[in-house]
């Protein structure tokens, strides 16, 4: 006779359901993998401990009792608690060292048991025999695969002590902020912002008392030292004296929503984020909007696989002249609208490693970044990109881009597109599909350098509004615009 266990370790004192209503409700979570009459389940119940003691006839062979002993346990998926199926009871287990050794102990046994039947096989001369003992090794075959999922299971238990050390050690140990605030004269003894408490991208023109809170739960569990000296959590700071003043953020757990997180603070100087832990971080919009005075950046670790939004992300950071981006992991992102605006400063960027291919917001990207010479997007994918509103209007600096791996099928808006871009003396758009493009006011506007552009492919059928296209083109001859498009011909007869 073999036995299994479950066993459960209680948290609270009482239990708000009866021992039967218990012993029933595991027994119906655990029929499947039970398969045998309820009615031979015993049940044991004290203040510490509930256990359910099961005896079934092992088929097979006799299994040494101590060797088949396990604990099977009741996991609620949905809040991460371990849970009476019917009352909600919190419960949670005893350690599950062992667990792993019995199953692969059961395991051995198995194979025991098929390298018998195989030897059988091999002398026995009875077809049906040898038919039957087949289709038995072929269930004990599923009895492995089996055994091997539980084991799997098994590794990634929440309460398994290994995964409680491993994550201890990432999250706990090794997740922290470094920053430095600069404090002027006129900033000393003031409230002076050094997180920000609302998550704006929920909706950016709310009032502030309608606005949500910013992740609350996971912020407050931040520790915070200035200058070494540990300080009770708080989203503002008197610093008592003008200079710089170093900052240390330690998070107990990992960020899943870093919107807005440093949004507004223009005291924020230098910051590296290389031991922050981002694995878990989907949204990433506004995190240093508005940093004014940002002049460093390390983000040298950082982990965006799973980030989604980068919306504003470097929005404001006017004082930011260099930013390397050339770990970002960017896959899953479907938003960059205004990512990098008004980085006034900017003179450099290395976008090398985008992968752009999930993209769908690119408006305002570069809007303002009025010190960038030159833009690299030739690893750019934008085939699903459906908006380039505004997305370089302001550069005005810029002398160079290509972009002839642009793939504008699905763009409708390229309004203002590269408004204001009065240093840009050429650009080959021939690659551009326009098809499917409704707006193209302004696009060329105020490029006042602008002697040679390329648009044999512009198709403006479905274009409502191209007012302005090439207004303020100055220098732009109608000889070197290419174009058989008749609605682009026409707005060149305006140039004079």
């Amino acid at each position: 006779m073999s036995k299994v266990i479950f066993s459960f370790e209680k948290i609270d004192t009482t239990m708000s359901c009866s021992k039967d209503e218990l012993m029933k409700n595991i027994c119906e979570k655990f029929s499947n993998f039970i398969g045998k009459d309820m009615n031979s389940l015993r049940f044991e119940y004290n203040e510490k401990q509930i256990n359910f003691n099961l005896s079934f006839e092992e088929q097979a062979n006799e299994i040494d009792k101590e060797k088949n002993e396990m604990k099977i346990f009741v996991y609620n998926d949905e809040d991460n608690q371990y849970k009476c199926p019917k009352c909600g009871e919190k419960l949670k287990f005893n350690k599950i060292d062992k667990i792993s050794s019995s199953m692969n102990n059961l395991k051995d046994s198995i194979d025991g048991i098929k390298l018998n039947i195989n030897n059988i096989i091999k002398t026995s001369s009875d077809n049906s025999v040898n038919i039957q003992l087949k289709n038995i090794n072929i269930i004990l075959n599923g009895l492995n695969d089996d055994i091997k999922k539980i084991n799997e299971e098994i590794n990634h238990l929440p309460n398994n002590d290994n995964n409680i050390k491993k994550e201890t050690k990432n999250e706990n140990v090794n997740n922290y902020i470094l920053a430095e605030f600069n404090i002027k004269e006129e900033d000393v003894n003031k409230n002076i912002q050094i997180l920000n408490c609302y998550d704006y991208t929920c909706n950016p023109f709310l009032k502030n008392e309608s606005k949500k809170d910013f992740n609350r739960h996971e912020i407050q569990n931040c520790e915070i030292e200035i200058n070494g000296e540990k300080i009770p959590f708080n989203y503002y700071y008197q610093f008592k004296s003008k200079g710089n003043w170093t900052i240390k953020y330690s998070f107990k757990n990992i960020i899943t929503n870093a919107s807005s997180m440093f949004s507004g603070c223009d005291s924020l100087k230098s910051i590296n984020l290389s031991s922050f832990n981002t694995s878990k971080t989907t949204n990433m919009g506004n995190m240093f909007d508005g940093c004014s005075s940002l002049t460093n950046i390390n983000l040298s670790s950082f982990n965006t696989s799973k980030v989604t939004d980068m919306q504003f992300m470097f929005k404001g950071c006017k004082s930011l002249t260099h930013v390397n981006l050339s770990s970002f992991n960017t896959s899953k992102t479907t938003n960059m609208g205004n990512m990098f605006e008004g980085c006034s400063s900017l003179i450099n960027i290395n976008l090398s490693s985008f992968n752009t291919c999930n993209t769908t917001n690119m408006a305002f990207m570069f809007k303002g970044c009025s010190s960038l010479t030159s833009i690299n997007l030739s690893n750019f994918n934008t085939e699903n990109t459906t908006n380039m509103a505004f997305m370089f209007k302001g550069c005005s600096s810029l002398t160079n881009i290509n972009l002839s791996n642009f793939n504008t099928v699905n763009t409708t808006n390229m309004r203002m597109m590269f408004e204001g871009c009065c240093s840009l003396a050429n650009i080959n758009l021939s690659n551009f599909n326009t098809a499917n493009t409704t707006d193209m006011k302004s696009m060329f506007e105020g490029c006042s350098c602008l002697t040679n552009i390329n648009l044999s492919n512009f198709n403006t059928h479905n274009v409502i509004d191209m007012d302005n296209m090439f207004a303020g083109c100055e220098s732009l001859k109608k000889q070197n615009i290419f174009t058989k498009d008749e609605r682009i011909l026409n707005e060149v007869n305006l140039l004079k």
